[in-house]
């Protein structure tokens, strides 16, 4: 490889790529809220020393290397809890990949290469949501390809390595371990694919190589413990995902590229346009070409097995250290000499106005990034706090209740009470029992169990207002008018088993939230007495799902009412609704005296904004 140098034109196209992704990925930086993950990061800098954030912030309680953790740390130190500065490191090296995927792509092929792939990147929402989230995945991306830069220099480029290349190398190389788990095998896939390119006639080379490396190691070596007592000791380093559907892979390629099928299309054009205007460049780098290639394939590959055989790990964001890889050898075929100043031009403006345009008109992302779940719930809050006064309470529920309780203090909600997934739903339901504000708020967010959204409904059936974001929804309830579906009326029970009703399924993919409200009587005291949900296969009759939920031993005295709660989130993917039976029915273990007076049914639908950042909007 020769090191090229970059015309004019060349010069002005790179800058252009390199604003418009400075652009995107600061574009209101300082309005995009903090989310779930990013909320776990900064609950765990709380520590007073440097030893508890290794030993409790890290080890014991956190899948990822030290990196982000530390730096982390030590900027909340310095600017708090203050989005845009702690997000401005995370951009800048989102813009600096950007730069370094030019760069790989010059080293590796050609400078047309190299401004192609970067512009790709530039507008590709997956680089661009991991950019301004203040988690593993833009420094670990940086440091991966700046390892990659030196891995060039080393290998193709310096005939005898530098101090400063070496330097470079075992740094970028340690760097990229203390990111991500998958930023530490990207890497480790890099450097065993070195050693097939290695010139044995190269002394030099080989000597900064292996050099190089054991810097590397030994730099690792301090830190190798905290990767085997997450692994080994703690027990895994995922768990908490589904595992990935069979189209992961071509959803993945349609997220990269804004879910547009018209930007999906322009890609396979201009990869194909070198083969269709015969302007394939004659280079012979079919070696680098097939690397290039397994080392996006390589961590999908070992990231789904994993996923089936041990714990689901598999996720859009984890693909991300590879994927630029993949999009440089898609694009690799062109002759720089052949194509035009006019040709690379129209080609760099179509891919950035077909990625802009799907990004913020079809996408809608700076719209969703800006207005997610946490802030939004509070923002609501506030509102409804200023219209209804002290007739309204609010409440909320998320993984931990710092995450929703940050925006409101923000925001100056007050007579507002957090649960989080430590809290006993029986509490919240005695909270609703006791208020006497004819409305409530409640934000709901983390895939919450659809039981707290009942519970809410069965004191407050009257929806006014519902909203959904990323991951969350509020709604804005009040004594009324039940406009939920009366499904069994005034039954009275006295064995165990009774008010069973099938539900009709031909609308039901409609709906994400399906869900039950019995509200019970007892006569005499009552005791373990369930509603029940059942989904089966019609055609085998086979048990797809079984839920009920109790009052937990909670007795019913002669004369009270009592709210039974059960529902399920449906899956169109996991579920035929041609060929599944719902039914529910009360078990009344006791087989005690007591009225049902009525069975709700409540269905909500799952709105676009709500997997938004992840999924298609239509």
């Amino acid at each position: 490889m020769k090191k090229e140098t970059l015309s004019i034109t060349d010069k002005v196209l790179l800058s252009v790529i390199l604003l418009v992704a400075t652009l995107l990925r600061f574009w209101n930086l300082d309005s995009v809220p903090f989310m779930h993950d990013e909320f776990s990061a900064l609950y765990r800098t709380r520590f007073d020393s440097f030893f508890q954030l290794i030993r409790d912030g890290i080890m014991t309680s956190d899948s990822h290397p030290a990196g982000v953790q530390i730096f982390l740390y030590y900027m909340v130190k310095i600017f708090g809890w203050n989005e845009f500065w702690l997000k401005l490191p995370f951009a800048l090296m989102g813009v600096g990949s950007v730069f370094l995927v030019f760069k790989i792509g010059q080293q590796w092929f050609n400078t047309k290469v190299g401004l192609f792939s970067a512009a790709i990147v530039t507008v590709s929402e997956l680089f661009i949501l991991y950019s301004q989230v203040i988690r593993p995945y833009s420094p670990g991306l940086f440091f991966v390809l700046l390892f990659v830069y030196f891995w060039n220099k080393i290998l193709f480029i310096e005939n005898k390595p530098s101090i400063s290349t070496c330097i470079g190398f075992a740094l970028a190389a340690f760097l990229s371990s203390q990111m991500h788990n998958f930023s530490l095998a990207q890497a480790g896939l890099i450097w065993f694919s070195g050693l097939f390119f290695l010139d044995r006639n190269n002394k030099p080379q080989i000597k900064a190589y292996i050099f190089s490396s054991l810097g590397a190691l030994l730099m690792f070596l301090p830190t190798s413990y905290i990767f085997y007592y997450q692994l080994f000791v703690r027990g895994g380093i995922g768990g908490w995902l589904d595992m990935p559907e069979k189209t992961f892979l071509i959803d993945f390629f349609k997220y990269t590229l804004n879910y547009s099928w018209l930007f999906i299309f322009v890609f396979l054009i201009i990869a194909a346009l070198p083969f269709l205007t015969n302007k394939v460049s004659k280079d012979n780098k079919i070696k680098l070409r097939i690397t290039a290639i397994l080392w996006f394939l390589i961590p999908f590959a070992v990231a789904l097995l994993f996923s089936k055989f041990k714990e689901p790990i598999l996720q859009f964001r984890t693909l991300v250290f590879g994927t630029p890889f993949l999009i440089i050898a898609l694009l690799s075929f062109y002759d720089d000499l052949k194509v035009t100043v006019k040709e690379g031009i129209t080609i760099i403006t179509a891919i950035l106005l077909i990625g802009l345009v799907t990004l913020i008109t079809d996408r809608q992302y700076h719209k969703q990034v800006c207005n997610q779940g946490f802030d939004q719930i509070a923002a609501q809050m506030k509102k409804d706090q200023e219209r209804y006064g002290d007739s309204i309470t609010f409440l909320s529920h998320s993984n931990m209740s710092f995450m929703t309780k940050f925006y409101q203090d923000k925001e100056g909600v007050s007579n507002n009470h957090c649960f989080d997934k430590t809290s006993e739903l029986n509490d919240f339901k005695e909270l609703l029992s006791d208020l006497d504000t004819k409305y409530i708020g409640i934000g709901l967010s983390d895939h919450v169990n659809i039981l707290w959204e009942l519970s809410a409904l069965a004191y407050y059936p009257e929806i006014i207002e519902e909203k959904q974001w990323f991951n969350t929804k509020y709604l804005l309830l009040a004594k009324g008018n039940n406009q939920l579906t009366s499904v069994i009326k005034d039954v009275e029970m006295r064995g165990e088993w009774g008010c069973s009703f099938v539900m009709e399924t031909d609308n039901i993919d409609n709906f994400y939230n399906i869900g039950f409200i019995a509200e019970t009587q007892a006569i005499d005291t009552v005791t373990d007495i369930v509603l029940v949900t059942e989904i089966r296969d019609v055609t085998s009759d086979s048990l797809l799902l079984w839920s009920g939920e109790d009052n937990d031993s909670k007795a019913i005295m002669p004369g009270e009412t009592y709210y039974l709660t059960n529902g399920f989130h449906f899956d169109a993917n996991k579920y035929d609704k041609e060929n599944i039976k719902v039914k529910v029915y009360i078990w009344n273990k006791g087989k005690n005296f007591v009225t049902i007076n009525n069975i709700f049914c409540y269905k909500s639908k799952k709105e676009p904004y709500f997997l938004g950042l992840y999924e298609p909007l239509n």
